[in-house]
């Protein structure tokens, strides 16, 4: 992740380091937030992954471009969705062409939303 930190905050703009504090000196609060670094305790957790990998996609508006903070977290996602397939866990997934548009939020709480209701047992 730190090699692509500059391109994360240009990409949301900000200090990205405002989230949980310095990187460095707060480590246990970042891991505590940290899907990956969780992943045993998400064995038994359904788990729905989804990402664009930052080419534009059929819901992005026309003329949209390379989205290059998707594509870092579309990778970020494979890698955790490998971790979570390698302990078992009962996770979806969906990897697909899009940007970080709202539009593919919206498509995938649609998809998504069966298997989250399932798991509250609604």
């Amino acid at each position: 992740m730190r090699e692509v930190w500059p391109q994360m905050e240009e990409a949301y703009g900000g200090d990205l380091d405002a989230l949980w504090g310095d990187r460095d000196a707060q480590r246990a609060i970042w891991q505590a937030h940290d899907p990956h670094h969780l992943a045993e305790r998400l064995r038994c957790t359904h788990v729905y992954l989804s990402t664009g990998d930052g080419n534009p996609g059929p819901l992005d508006p026309p003329g949209s471009g390379y989205d290059p903070a998707e594509a870092v977290i579309h990778d970020l996602t494979r890698s955790l969705d490998a971790r979570l397939r390698r302990l078992g866990a009962p996770v979806t997934s969906h990897f697909h062409s899009g940007t970080h548009h709202p539009a593919y939020g919206e498509r995938e709480l649609h998809h998504s939303l069966p298997m989250l209701l399932r798991a509250m047992g609604v």
